[in-house]
């Protein structure tokens, strides 16, 4: 586009956002694209940033939609198409194939499983995985995704929209923390005991918050007999929260009538169990082993809080007194201190926290996840971390972020739009520069352990690794995943993807894995057709050759010349052809540049 069209483009976005008209249709990911770039680096001829070559920029965008490197065909087609929008158009068709969606629910499903309180929290991972790859594929938006994970009931196996409530076993507090975090960028659990230390988020507010969620219930699936099936239900009336209150049973187990109830006098009464759980040290405050009728009476007993059950009304604790049931807080939102009407239902409490959260007029749902987005694709981010964002810190290139923010809000919270706006950018397509500053910076990206799986697959020229879990681990309810090997790679090589990447450093565990894995050394050294060493030394001729196929086959580029040098030297030395291939595929697949995108 020429630089006198791209000054109209910023100002066309620019109005369609702050105007209140009806317009035809909302601004185009070009469009924004051109304008984020302005907005960026200005508008002048000279361009501070140099593209990205072919291979380089194919690399990054395979991994950044579908999770997988290109291959060598996809290589060679794309450096072959002499089409000017052969990138745009690759983009298209990558968001098309349902390895987005995949890609992207595995990012999701770290986000969500790798911060769960709920130790049973992988029997959902499945489902999850199923309906979200699914919600992405078919362009649904990130508001009704959002709404969708709030509002969520019924067998967890069957609604993997229930994964963020179970994965935190329905506690309000947890629930409603990680929805901040998650959903705006905010993260307001600190106020959980006392005044946020340095944000102006106060205990009561974040209390109001959780007061949307206390009616949630986690519990078995009472029409299964699968110990591993749970059910996401509502808790709409209030439970007798103290089963131990009632004044008659009191009266007769305080046989001698001094106001006490000793061990000896529960003895044969239900309050005999009361000696014998947690609950007799919240009541019995003096330590002196006799229950006073008045302390229970009104005491709260820990089992009336126990994680999942649910209750009809959530309670702010006393932290001078624990053991008391604590103030009573309907529920508020944090961000407009607007509070709602007491005693609405479960599904009217998270219906309109939902609405809340994702209202348009709340820039904080809109900025959170553009930043991520931003963020997980260019390496670069407005707010660092992505996830602790918020008044009270500050943003780097905000007018280009409310741009970008607006626009996507006018797009529907289209994420497959978002991605194809951010691919769209210089920005994205900048060359790697380690020494740049800001925005201009751009160094290799770590890959998540789902990204670095499928290269090592892709790679060795098979579907997945045979790996099996060193500790004797069994998956809940005895189900295997579709792809075990996937699952325990994951163990070693998993991370949550909120943390920033250059935060992350690399493991004992893996390093091992890639250098001493028995599995993958027999892989490399099993002859046949599948093998990718054996393809490439068949059918290329001329070691040259074959190292530059070797290249392109694990790292998506072509050897320099002092690379290709000193490969084909070290093969001219080896005992054969085929040991030298592996050994430098071996040296490939351990390189710092296998396990990144660039």
């Amino acid at each position: 586009m020429s630089e006198v069209m791209r000054i109209p483009c910023l100002i066309i976005v620019a109005f369609w956002i702050s105007s209140d008209a009806v317009h035809a249709a909302p601004p185009s990911s070009q469009q924004t694209a051109e304008a984020l770039d302005i907005s960026l680096w200005g508008a002048g001829l000279e361009h501070p940033l140099s593209h990205a070559d072919d291979a380089t920029y194919l690399r990054r965008i395979m991994f950044d939609i579908v999770g997988r490197p290109a291959t060598r065909g996809e290589l060679t087609a794309f450096g072959l198409d002499p089409a000017e929008d052969r990138r745009a158009t690759m983009v298209d068709a990558l968001l098309s194939t349902d390895a987005y969606g995949e890609n992207w629910s595995t990012y999701w499903r770290d986000v969500i499983f790798l911060r769960a309180t709920n130790i049973r929290a992988n029997i959902v991972r499945p489902a999850f995985g199923t309906w979200m790859a699914s919600q992405l594929n078919a362009g649904q938006s990130w508001k009704m995704i959002t709404t969708a994970l709030l509002t969520a009931s019924g067998p967890v196996n069957e609604h993997g929209a229930s994964a963020l409530i179970f994965a935190h076993e329905g506690v309000a507090e947890e629930v409603s923390a990680e929805a901040s975090r998650i959903f705006l960028g905010i993260q307001i659990q600190c106020a959980n005991c006392h005044d946020h230390p340095w944000d102006s988020w106060k205990r009561e507010q974040f209390h109001e918050f959780a007061a949307f969620f206390p009616r949630v219930s986690v519990r078995r699936d009472r029409n299964s007999d699968n110990m591993f099936e749970y059910e996401i239900t509502s808790v709409n009336t209030d439970r007798d929260r103290n089963p131990f209150a009632s004044r008659f049973l009191l009266t007769r187990a305080d046989k001698n009538r001094d106001g006490f109830i000793s061990e000896a006098e529960s003895k044969n009464t239900p309050l005999a169990r009361v000696f014998k759980g947690p609950a007799k040290g919240v009541i019995d405050k003096n330590g002196d082993g006799k229950l006073a009728v008045a302390e229970i009476m009104t005491s709260q007993p820990p089992d009336a809080n126990q994680l999942g059950r649910g209750a009809a009304e959530h309670f702010m604790p006393d932290l001078q007194d624990p053991g008391s049931q604590g103030k009573k807080i309907d529920p508020a939102f944090f961000l407009t201190r607007v509070e709602e009407q007491s005693g609405m239902s479960d599904e009217q409490r998270r219906q309109k926290v939902a609405e809340l959260l994702t209202a348009t007029g709340n820039p904080w749902f809109s900025r959170a996840i553009v930043n991520r987005v931003w963020s997980e694709m260019t390496g670069t981010a407005f707010y660092t971390p992505i996830d602790d964002i918020g008044p009270d810190r500050e943003c780097t290139h905000e007018p280009t972020l409310e741009l970008l923010a607006d626009a996507f809000v006018a797009n529907d919270y289209d994420l497959k739009w978002l991605i194809r706006t951010i691919a769209a950018t210089r920005t994205y397509q900048r060359a790697p520069d380690n020494k740049a500053e800001g925005f201009a910076h751009c160094e290799p990206v770590r890959l998540r352990s789902d990204q670095l799986y499928a290269a090592l697959c892709q790679t060795l020229g098979v579907e997945s690794l045979p790996l099996r879990t060193s500790d004797g681990r069994r998956y809940p309810g005895g189900k295997q995943p579709a792809d075990p090997g996937r699952e325990e790679f994951a163990r070693v090589f998993g991370f949550d993807p909120s943390t920033p990447r250059d935060e992350l450093t690399g493991s004992i565990p893996e390093a091992l894995f890639m250098m001493n894995s028995q599995l993958l050394a027999r892989i490399m050294a099993t002859p046949g057709e599948s093998s990718v060493i054996t393809q490439i030394a068949t059918n290329v001729l001329g070691e040259d050759d074959i190292v530059r196929e070797l290249y392109l086959n694990a790292i998506g580029r072509e050897p320099t010349l002092g690379e290709l040098s000193i490969a084909v030297a070290y093969l001219g030395e080896s005992p054969n052809l085929r040991s030298g291939l592996e050994d430098l595929q071996w040296v490939l697949i351990n390189s710092p540049e296998f396990g990144s995108r660039r």
